[in-house]
């Protein structure tokens, strides 16, 4: 099967290659004609027809020009014009961009015409100024330049008729060199084509020949477009068919575990509504207890040491369901980041800066490992802040009776990501664990509530990122936030 389609997919190839081979080559004389000979042939005869005017002129029209002044004129003129279709006639030399076999052979030519008009300027010159001084249109001081004058602009007029004759004869050439290689081109491509079309039917039987047990695959595809995610194929047939049964299995998981997570951030977004409901409804019985409490304790000042334990432990209570709705309502309150451009080091230098000296209070050594340069991200500055605050609370708590705990904030450009990591040398987390970090209400601690990593996550995913965590148990864990580079 691979070699079949090989075969096809290389005679295709060679009827495309031949195509755009083909294409390409008519493209570049079409464009040679329209933007090089064709204007040149314009211009060549333009020429050739100005300096035919001059020498005609001053061949049968000079001497007969009822003053000097009309002929002064009339020549002028005839000059002026001539001498304008030549400079052009340059530029379009000067201009053109696109190489050709007798580019230089057509721009000496006209190289040497401009160096005979260049010759005859004395001629003129003498003519202008016997013509000035009063002489006549048949005196021997004018008749004495207008014979080399007239040899001259016959020799111009020679050579400007010969390169438009060559330009044309170009043209022509060309035109024919273009029709030919057309009709070549059509009757490689459709032989070629109808080889290609062959092969390809020979394949096409083959393959419905060899794949028909994809059939199986095609109903297990409308039963899972129907719901039921946990369908799966025997991998079983040629090998073409078990690869693509084995892809379709992985397939399946892969959409089951989409669905699952689609699920979950559904059952998410609910408990996260019915979390800021009830913690709205549960702060304020809190903070009534809370008060009341600390009103009691005064009240209380002279009782027994057993009451005053009693009221402090509810106190404590109270502090601790306090700080879970205020977390429980961060969760569900969450807002979307707004994201701007930040130099991603000073930030992390700063955040170890505030943290580093209450780490070491508890034995704690907070590092630092900024990368290269000054890299910026699209972040949310406060949001990000606060993920990171979270991660090293957690690599600090991980640490909780280690004499030698070092906490690492590392950060580093790949691609068009910035990378933060948070790494500790802690306990490590075990392998069954690992999946369930994230998991809303999911916690390790004691008294927990399990919100933490997964607000982190959730902030990191809104700034269109990602957090990833690696461990070992017994050597330590590293949180991984990569976040969008600013574009450059």
């Amino acid at each position: 099967m691979i070699v079949g389609f090989t075969v096809l997919t290389l005679t295709f190839a060679g009827v495309t290659t031949n195509i755009v081979v083909n294409q390409r080559r008519l493209e570049s004389w079409v464009e040679l004609i329209n933007d090089g000979y064709l204007p040149l042939a314009q211009l060549s005869k333009d020429l050739a027809r100005r300096c035919e005017e001059l020498k005609t002129y001053l061949a049968e029209a000079f001497d007969k020009e009822p003053s000097t002044d009309s002929a002064r004129i009339k020549l002028d003129g005839l000059r002026q014009r001539r001498g304008k279709e030549l400079a052009a006639t340059k530029k379009f030399f000067t201009d053109l961009a696109i190489e050709f076999d007798q580019k230089h052979l057509l721009r000496d030519a006209v190289d040497r015409i401009q160096m005979l008009v260049d010759a005859q300027k004395p001629h003129y010159d003498h003519v202008e100024l016997a013509l000035q001084h009063g002489d006549t249109l048949t005196s021997a001081a004018v008749n004495e330049s207008l014979a080399p004058l007239r040899d001259g602009e016959r020799q111009i007029a020679s050579q400007s008729n010969e390169l438009a004759r060559q330009v044309s004869a170009s043209v022509e050439y060309y035109l024919k060199k273009l029709k030919s290689a057309e009709q070549e081109a059509r009757r490689y491509t459709i032989l070629l084509g109808s080889i290609a079309v062959l092969l390809g039917l020979l394949v096409t039987a083959w393959v419905v020949l060899t794949l028909r047990p994809l059939r199986r695959l095609r109903d297990a595809t409308r039963r899972v477009a129907a719901g039921e995610y946990g369908n799966r194929i025997e991998e079983k047939g040629p090998a073409e068919v078990v690869e693509l049964a084995r892809e379709f299995n992985s397939m399946g998981r892969a959409v089951e575990e989409r669905e699952r997570e689609l699920v979950r951030s559904e059952r998410l977004a609910a408990v996260g509504k019915m979390a800021a409901m009830i913690t709205h409804e549960v702060r304020n019985p809190l903070s009534s207890i809370g008060l009341n409490t600390e009103l009691l304790q005064d009240e209380l000042e002279s009782s027994s040491d057993e009451a005053k334990k009693l009221l402090r432990a509810i106190h404590r209570e109270v502090d601790r369901l306090t700080a879970i709705t205020e977390e429980y309502l961060a969760f569900a309150r969450l807002p979307k980041p707004k994201l701007a451009a930040e130099a991603i080091n000073p930030m992390v230098g700063a955040l170890a800066q505030f943290m580093r000296e209450d780490l070491a209070a508890k034995n704690v050594k907070l590092v630092t490992e900024l990368g290269d340069g000054d890299p910026i991200a699209l972040v949310d500055a406060a949001q990000l802040r606060q993920c990171l605050i979270n991660l090293v609370r957690n690599a600090t708590e991980a640490l909780a009776g280690k004499p030698s705990g070092t906490v690492i904030l590392r950060t580093r450009r790949a691609g068009d990501r910035i990378v933060i990591e948070v790494e500790d040398n802690g306990i490590g987390i075990a392998a069954d664990v690992l999946p369930r970090m994230f998991d809303p209400f999911f916690s390790t601690k004691e008294g927990g509530s399990g919100l933490g990593l997964a607000l982190t996550q959730q902030i990191v995913k809104d700034h269109g990122g990602d957090l990833a965590v690696q461990s070992t148990l017994g050597r330590g864990t590293t949180f991984t936030v990569s976040v969008p580079a600013k574009p450059a």
